[in-house]
């Protein structure tokens, strides 16, 4: 008899730290996630692309300039 209580003892034991091992491995994951998701647009842009900081600077500047020069051309028109 008291080894079935020793053993269910043991068992809920093991229970506890699966348990506390799960709410620390959510805690992970909601901590990364959080960390993601305070990034600005242009330095969660910068992770997902592997280029340098000063290409996509480049690039962005020149996609805006373009921008500004549809938009007056077809006010001109």
């Amino acid at each position: 008899m008291e080894e079935g209580k020793e053993i269910l003892a043991n068992e809920e034991t093991v229970a506890a730290e699966m348990t506390l091992e799960e709410l620390q491995e959510e805690n992970r994951r909601l901590q990364e996630e959080n960390e993601r998701l305070n990034k600005s647009i242009k330095e969660r842009m910068y992770d997902k692309i592997n280029v340098s900081v000063r290409t996509m600077d480049i690039f962005i500047g020149c996609m805006c300039v373009l921008f500004v020069v549809v938009v007056i051309l077809g006010m001109l028109k």
